[in-house]
This record gives C-alpha cells, structure tokens and sequence, in this order.
C-alpha cells in the first residue's frame, strides 16, 4: 500500500489551477489521473480533499503507486505504507465520513439514510408534524446537539466492528452536497479525536479501505498520529 500527498507544485500554481477541476464527482475523476488504467478497472484508492491558502491537497491511500508526472502543476510525494499496530496503541485521528444507515424499503430494497436527516424524521413523527419549523422550541433541538449525539453514535459503533474505540471525539462540519450528472446526493461530517486499537487485523483494514460509503467523493480516509 502506498501514502501520497497530492498538492500544488510551488511556483506553478497557475498551472495547477489550470489543470484541476474543482467540482465533487469531477474531482474523483481527476485523480484518476494520477492512477491510469484499463476502462473497467475498480478504484483501488480513497483519498481526502485538505483545503489551503490557494489550490487543495490530497491525501492518498491506494493500492498502486501514483504517476509523479500525471498532471502539470501538481507534485505528488508517495511513501510505502504498511502501519505497525498493536493492540492498546493510542492515535489522533480525523475522519471526513458520510453518516449514513441502510434500511429495506416496502419493496425489499436496500435504501440509504443520512442519519440526521432521518432523526429529523423520527422526531417530526412523533409529534404528529411534517416540517422542522412546526416544532417547538421546547421540542426542538439544537441542530448541532443532534448532529453531535447521531453521529457520535454512528461511529462510536462502527469504530466495534472495525478494530478500534472512540476515547475522545469532536464532530464538525455537518455538510449537505449534489455531484454528477445524476444530482447524486450525500452528506459529510468531519471528525476529530483520540482513538485506541483494540484488534490490528480489523483496524488495517479500515486504514487501507476506508470507513463507510461515499468513498468516490473523498470519503472515509482515517488519518491517525501517535499521541
């Protein structure tokens, strides 16, 4: 596996501005550039869009080395990467992910949920209401509350199911976006904080793969530090 961080190359940014594309689902395809390859290959990297003072910087985990002379204007700096872990390791971390849950539908289709947007529902529900503005103050809670405590919940308990534990955790940047042709829609929401390892096996796993969908629009990269 490989860690490259895709940025622009000083002194060139007018080319690099030239030669990237800024939007979602174009971005994605962009780097592309960066890893070329037969029609029908799968994506075999996820990455996470960092933004700067000018132009962004990408960081990269895939399983090909990236072209270092792909895109004019662009310098990309690639490491071997192949994580040490033990269990009881401690790591900051940060996590742009996209909180989502997955329910069957009356006809017995998979569907996905933006968990905000569906404890939004469960709670106009229960009030017998259709829209947010109806409730209450008394009712109604905070936006950033609600954001806090579902997706606090969300990773909390995908972090079981994948080699590690939450010990301190911030959520910022609860995000709605539209990409592609097709008016694809999806939601982000950065994390922050402390994590622990507690089975190295799953947690490589998610560091070379990525955690929950949306990975095609700079989703699920877990980037950690030792504390």
């Amino acid at each position: 596996m490989y860690f490259s961080v895709i940025s622009p190359q000083e002194g060139e940014l007018r080319q690099a501005a030239h030669e990237f594309v800024g939007a979602a689902y174009a971005e994605h395809q962009w780097l592309w550039r960066f890893f070329p390859s037969s029609a029908d290959q799968s994506r075999d990297f996820i990455f996470v869009r960092h933004e700067t003072q000018e132009l962004p910087r990408f960081y990269v985990v895939s399983h090909r080395h990236p072209l270092v002379t792909a895109v004019n204007g662009w310098l990309v700096k690639t490491k071997d990467y192949q994580p040490q872990l033990e269990v009881g390791q401690q790591f900051s971390f940060e996590l742009r992910a996209n909180p989502v849950v997955t329910f069957k539908n009356a006809m017995g289709k998979s569907e996905r949920h933006d968990i905000v947007m569906r404890a939004k529902k469960i709670l106009l529900a229960k009030h017998s209401l259709t829209h947010w503005a109806q409730l209450s103050d008394v009712e109604k809670p905070m936006l950033y509350e609600l954001v806090n405590d579902e997706c606090c919940t969300w990773l909390k308990k995908r972090a079981e199911q994948h080699g590690f534990k939450v010990q301190e955790l911030e959520v910022s940047s609860y995000l709605q976006h539209r990409a592609g042709k097709k008016d694809i829609r999806f939601s982000t929401v950065d994390f922050t904080g402390v994590l622990q390892v507690t089975n190295p096996e799953l947690f490589v796993q998610v560091l070379f793969n990525g955690l929950g969908h949306a990975k095609a629009f700079g989703c699920g990269l877990l980037l950690i530090k030792r504390v």
